[in-house]
């Protein structure tokens, strides 16, 4: 995500995910909120959006933002209370442009004006949009060019991608392991072996559900020395999209892997009671966007010590939970308020949405 459109997506997407827990709550703001999005909508590429408002030359165009936008159209178009054809007609422009960002070295594109960047997330999610279209009927698309070429996302993934700790890298260039790399994976293979029945998906899914559970590998915070209190090491907005990952897995193959669906059912539950204790502000309920408490505020870092034992935490505050007006800069990081944003509170809304899905 990279511009205030896709801060405003990812309201949307946890606007969408409410109004599948409670229809009819939320139509009208999510027609206002989807109609919103064409300010973004680029005049000269006409089927994408720009990270920004657009105007005349602007070009800053992301296929990861992208490819959000189209599953953001298929998710409305799936809910009966917001179904407009419209919607799947925006999906099916935008995917058919994605198609044309897959990279000859394999992989996709990040940026138009980047080619050499080929990204996970990228990737993964342009397969997501097309096998979710593909769901559909694919319309003037047609299922199978889209089936094929999330099968090539996924491929490419799988292969090029995978760390030797299983886990999903950020791109061809290497980079950390975010969250919503590997579960974003994870819910192409889902979706593929519910398209196709082929046992490699669901396998690949049982794998990569696994190693996001592993609190001794890079999804967690390694710098907790107490393992039993390691959480997911990034922010509301990356965790959301693993978070969606191991609920479909744990939904779509409990009977086929019960103890691993089991144990992602948990771990999200777990994640979920963390940021509504530490997370969660006590007077105005928001949330803050950082995972990792000693990033946030001296006060979380106290609460960080009591959990973990970890009474040698120096704080590690990260600007970007504060406030940045004019007046607030001329004051030391620790003397900022704590600023708390759409897309920190549309990450974690939507996180705890969807893992309203599991059973209890």
């Amino acid at each position: 995500m990279a511009g205030v459109g896709m801060v405003i997506l990812c309201a949307i997407e946890a606007l969408l995910e409410a109004e599948a827990a409670s229809p009819g709550s939320f139509t009208q703001q999510i027609h206002a909120s989807l109609n919103a999005l064409e300010k973004f909508r680029s005049r000269s590429l006409k089927h994408a959006y720009c990270a920004w408002l657009w105007f005349e030359g602007n070009n800053d165009v992301y296929y990861d933002d992208n490819a959000q936008v189209a599953i953001a159209f298929l998710r409305a178009y799936s809910l009966p209370s917001t179904r407009r054809h419209s919607y799947l007609s925006s999906a099916t422009s935008i995917t058919s442009w994605l198609l044309t960002g897959w990279d000859s070295r394999g992989g996709m594109r990040w940026h138009i004006s980047k080619p050499d960047a080929r990204n996970a997330c990228t990737t993964n999610l342009s397969a997501i949009a097309a096998l979710k279209l593909a769901a559909v009927g694919g319309e003037w698309i047609g299922p199978r060019p889209l089936l094929e070429f999330a099968e090539r996302c996924a491929e490419w993934v799988w292969t090029e991608l995978r760390e030797g700790s299983g886990l999903i890298k950020d791109g061809a260039g290497g980079g950390p392991t975010w969250t919503y790399n590997t579960g974003a994976a994870i819910y192409t293979q889902v979706l593929l072996w519910q398209a196709n029945g082929r046992e490699g998906h669901k396998e690949r899914a049982r794998q990569l559900a696994e190693v996001s559970c592993d609190r001794g590998k890079g999804l967690f915070d390694g710098s907790n020395p107490c393992v039993q209190e390691r959480y997911w090491w990034d922010s509301m907005f990356f965790m959301q999209l693993l978070v969606e990952g191991l609920v479909e897995f744990s939904c779509a193959l409990e009977e086929v892997y019960p103890d691993m669906a089991r144990k992602a059912g948990e771990e999200v539950k777990r994640h979920m009671l963390y940021i509504m204790k530490y997370m969660k502000g006590r007077e105005d309920g928001l949330y803050v966007r950082n995972l990792r408490m000693y990033v946030v505020s001296v006060k979380h870092v106290e609460m960080y010590r009591t959990l973990t034992g970890d009474i040698g935490r120096k704080p590690e505050l990260d600007e970007s939970e504060r406030w940045g007006d004019a007046e607030s800069l001329k004051l030391p990081v620790e003397k900022r308020g704590v600023c708390k944003t759409l897309l920190g509170n549309g990450g974690a809304a939507r996180s705890l949405l969807i893992a309203g899905r599991l059973q209890q």
